[in-house]
């Protein structure tokens, strides 16, 4: 007997065949295939279940169980119900139902025979399934289901059909007053997706900025939601990851002997944020420099290579003193306990390479005067991202290529883009993709030169600053 069910892999349900034979020997349950641990141990839940819902279990044979395909370590929360419901159609003690690629079991099992829903199949991928399972207490599934309450009703299950439901999408609530540069800046990232390093003093309003952008974020499309939900099931926006700065190397990445998605890939299509830069392990910061420009990370461990998407906005937020409160442009005050050469170590430690990767680097004060609100920035934001759909423009600012580009400028931005030659190419283009994004939030057709003048005071005078200490 042959029935499709599914194993655990690099967090993800993959299909796997269950094959089940009867020969003459002992009665027990021999697992083949590299099953792990705890799906030999399922071999006593088998058993005592179809003994305790009244079937009979083998006197004279064995249950050879193989697993297919057989180079793949196993582990499975539901593939004993597959075992058990194989075993029993085999057998002729349960009329066995019409089996093909399409149909799948997967449930756990008590001791009693009685049949439950597995926590993670809400990760089986695909909507024109049809999977045994147990009952749920409640909600809705792409795909249908034949659902038994226990052994005992094997025979005769409910069939319950596909009920696709839209994911919840809430956007968070944002109850915050911005200053006019503040409110410029926010329309500007939430707009192209640009990665941003904020900086400057404590208490300067680093986090907050970082934190109310995500909820200026586009809405995300259904399905979006549904590759938001494969790391974060319960979220009802784009996510915000947070890790603290001690987070190691492997759990920002991910890996393990069968790699697992790390934050950065946790973050995909939501706001991955970076508190205290600066205080991140350097191997870590350096590490994100493939995801940065790629928008996906590539894992190798042992035999196996896994490539997760890592499209998320990355904030940046840092004081650039020990002392918390120096800031680029301004004099060192008396105030700051620390000399010019411990100050520049500190900040040495933002890599040239890593700060090019910075689409946008703004340096944060106090300010005294907020009296913009979030829903006028998010209606400008809005409005901008309507223009880009409008133009027929589907992927976010921050993606654009120079090839993508050029055409959308105007005779006179085009000529002074050629002159500028020396700014890095990522500069370049990170310039270029912020003048877009200030075209998108005046409905401007082409780039001209005040939209590069304008981007240029986020994405070149800073970088100088920074370079020079000044």
């Amino acid at each position: 007997m042959r029935v499709f069910s599914f194993i655990e892999e690099c967090g993800e349900l993959i299909p796997v065949e269950v094959e089940v034979a009867l020969w003459p020997g002992l009665p027990v349950i021999h697992f083949l295939g590299l099953a792990d641990h705890h799906l030999k141990e399922s071999a006593l839940r088998i058993k005592s279940a179809i003994k305790a819902s009244g079937y009979q279990f083998p006197v004279a044979q064995q249950i050879m169980v193989n697993l297919r395909p057989t180079h793949l370590k196993k582990s499975s929360r539901g593939i004993e119900l597959a075992v058990a419901a194989a075993y029993l159609w085999e057998s002729g003690q349960v009329a066995a139902p019409l089996i093909d690629q399409s149909f799948f079991v997967y449930g756990e099992l008590t001791l009693f025979g009685d049949v439950a829903i597995p926590d993670d199949i809400r990760r089986i991928q695909g909507d024109h399934l049809t999977v045994l399972t147990g009952p749920s207490q409640g909600g809705s599934f792409p795909f249908s289901r034949w659902t038994v309450k226990n052994l005992r009703a094997l025979g005769q299950p409910e069939l319950i059909s596909a009920e696709p439901r839209p994911h919840a999408i809430q956007r968070p609530s944002l109850q915050l007053l911005f200053h006019q540069v503040e409110a410029e800046l926010l329309a500007i990232l939430a707009t192209g997706g640009h990665h941003v390093l904020l900086a400057g003093p404590q208490g300067s309003g680093k986090s907050t900025l970082a934190r109310a952008l995500l909820a200026l974020l586009p809405e995300p499309s259904q399905k979006e939601m549904d590759l938001i939900h494969k790391l974060n099931p319960e979220e009802t926006w784009r996510p915000l990851i947070d890790p603290h700065h001690s987070t190691p190397r492997m759990s920002m990445l991910g890996g393990g002997s069968s790699p697992l998605p790390g934050e950065i890939a946790r973050a995909h299509r939501g706001l991955l944020l970076l508190d205290e830069f600066l205080e991140f392990d350097p191997h870590v910061l350096e590490s994100l420099r493939e995801p940065f420009e790629q928008g996906q990370l590539r894992i190798a461990r042992l035999k196996e290579v896994k490539t997760y998407p890592a499209q998320s906005q990355i904030v940046g937020t840092t004081n650039l003193c020990p002392c918390g409160i120096y800031v680029p442009g301004e004099p060192r005050t008396e105030r700051c306990r620390y000399s010019l050469k411990k100050c520049r170590s500190y900040a040495e430690r933002l890599s040239g390479p890593l700060l090019d990767r910075f689409h946008v680097v703004h340096f944060t004060a106090k300010a005294a005067e907020r009296n913009i609100t979030a829903d006028e920035i998010l209606a400008r934001v809005e409005n901008g991202h309507a223009f880009r759909r409008a133009r027929g423009q589907t992927q976010l600012n921050r993606s654009l290529t120079e090839k993508d580009i050029l055409p959308l400028l105007d005779s006179g931005a085009r000529a002074l883009g050629a002159s500028a030659q020396r700014l890095s190419q990522r500069r370049q283009l990170a310039t270029l993709r912020v003048a877009r994004s200030l075209a998108d939030l005046e409905r401007a057709s082409h780039v001209n030169l005040r939209h590069l003048d304008r981007a240029a005071q986020w994405t070149i005078t800073p970088f100088d600053q920074l370079s020079r200490w000044d």
